[in-house]
């Protein structure tokens, strides 16, 4: 039996995107909980289960000064049920500043 990964509860914005091939979803929420595999938040929309979707997380300041620090992650939708969305992290990396744009 697989040992579950410890969820901190975190509440952060968040924007997500998903490739679509009739042209992207884009979209914002707000994370209720986060670990090393997954991250679970809260959104508007119900999201299809298997797609591939990127997260940037505001996780604020760095040390209380300097620039904002976000969580950027590459997942995929393994849950969506009244505005919940679970992803499982396939990998994430942490930026600072403004610039959170992946190429």
């Amino acid at each position: 039996m697989q040992q579950r990964a410890n969820r901190y509860e975190i509440h952060r914005p968040l924007e997500y995107r998903i490739r679509d091939s009739a042209g992207p979803i884009v979209g914002s929420g707000r994370t209720l909980n986060i670990s090393r595999k997954g991250v679970l938040f809260q959104t508007e929309r119900e999201l299809k289960i298997g797609r591939r979707i990127e997260l940037v997380v505001r996780m604020g300041l760095a040390l209380g000064e300097g620039p904002d620090v976000n969580l950027l992650v590459q997942g995929v939708t393994v849950r969506s049920h009244d505005g919940n969305v679970a992803v499982a992290i396939k990998k994430y990396k942490l930026r600072s500043g403004q610039n959170h744009s992946e190429s």
